[in-house]
């Protein structure tokens, strides 16, 4: 189990890996990780 730091600290990670990606399909996969992980964690569907 992670704690909250390190949640907080992958999802800046990705964040930031999303921003300066050139690739649409690398987009798309960090944006779908996102909202894996806000869906992991808050239990709400974005």
């Amino acid at each position: 189990m992670k704690t909250e730091k390190e949640i907080e600290e992958y999802r800046k990670e990705i964040e930031t890996r999303l921003v300066e990606t050139e690739s649409m399909d690398a987009m798309k996969y960090y944006q779908g990780v996102l909202r894996a992980l806000e869906w992991v964690t808050t239990g709400i569907d974005v």
